[in-house]
């Protein structure tokens, strides 16, 4: 698959989860073999992907100062994002996500995460903007992005959903919290909510919208989707028999239904015609089929 040499001139700001994926391979017992370590995080990720298709992509992002954390930043910096709104302070936080692949005694290949913090310390740690940083951020814009992109429920990311939707900025939430008040917060100032069945298989939360599109991932069945309340259309899966690693198919998902909408003016969801729809969503679970076939998140840009 061969990158985008241009820019399509279309801006994402994405703010959310940016840890760094620490890839390994355990073969033995006291075989641990690193693969790689790169941005990760369902924000990580598709900042990264959008500006590998050509996108300008703004990562907002509040990372510490620690050695993993200005990594980090020269990272989204490799990939072609524009770091302005990233910043690497004390009272930053920093993840450091341990993806360990292994054989299981019954040959199936299995995965085991662990997170903790570059200083010491097995937590999540990452830092979400405060509703004055947020508002500070919005404000210091020159120009509104095309889109805003955000993985996390906080108070700050739901306030700028707020703004960027209340100008017409198309607003993607893809949730990995459960449904409470600010979930729900979340999805009424969202335009597109993409999910999957394994963390939210009840869609009830879904009802009474006539102006979303919500997306629902279910693995090996494709998915469906509803568009603007209407009833829910599943499509088929795209196979694939090599398949060796699922992490980041979901991120390829969202990134590519992105830059496939882009393709076509990013038409609103008022006015997106389900075939032009079904046809983004089926080259994304394509893509995201593709990236099976390969080691990691970003595995097929690395390939």
């Amino acid at each position: 698959m061969n990158k985008v040499n241009e820019m399509n001139g279309l801006t994402c700001l994405g703010a959310g989860t940016f840890p760094l994926d620490n890839l390994m391979m355990k073969r033995s017992q006291d075989d641990v073999v690193t693969i790689y370590q790169h941005v990760g995080g369902t924000a990580g990720n598709v900042m990264s992907i959008l500006a590998w298709y050509g996108w300008h992509t703004l990562p907002a992002a509040r990372l510490d100062d620690s050695e993993v954390g200005l990594r980090l930043k020269t990272d989204l910096e490799s990939y072609g994002c524009d770091t302005r709104y990233l910043s690497n302070t004390p009272d930053g936080g920093t993840t450091i996500l341990d993806i360990i692949h292994k054989t299981g005694r019954d040959g199936k290949q299995k995965t085991a995460y662990m997170a903790h913090s570059p200083r010491g310390g097995r937590f999540v740690n990452h830092r979400f903007w405060t509703l004055k940083q947020a508002q500070t951020l919005f404000d210091s814009l020159d120009q509104m992005p095309d889109i805003f992109f955000f993985d996390r429920c906080a108070p700050g990311n739901i306030l700028l959903a707020q703004l960027f939707h209340e100008r017409g900025v198309l607003v993607y939430y893809e949730p990995n919290e459960p449904v409470d008040r600010n979930f729900l917060r979340a999805v009424d100032v969202s335009d597109i909510v993409k999910f999957s069945n394994e963390r939210h298989p009840d869609v009830s939360f879904t009802e009474g919208y006539s102006d979303k599109l919500f997306i629902q991932t279910m693995n090996q069945e494709g998915l469906r989707y509803c568009l603007r309340g209407g009833v829910w259309k599943q499509l088929p899966p795209v196979w694939n028999s090599n398949a060796i690693d699922g992490e980041g198919a979901g991120d390829w998902t969202s990134s590519t239904l992105i830059h496939e909408l882009g393709k076509h003016g990013l038409p609103r969801i008022a006015d997106i015609q389900a075939s032009i729809l079904e046809d983004c969503l089926m080259e994304a679970q394509k893509v995201a089929s593709e990236s099976v076939s390969y080691i990691g998140a970003k595995g097929l840009i690395h390939h």
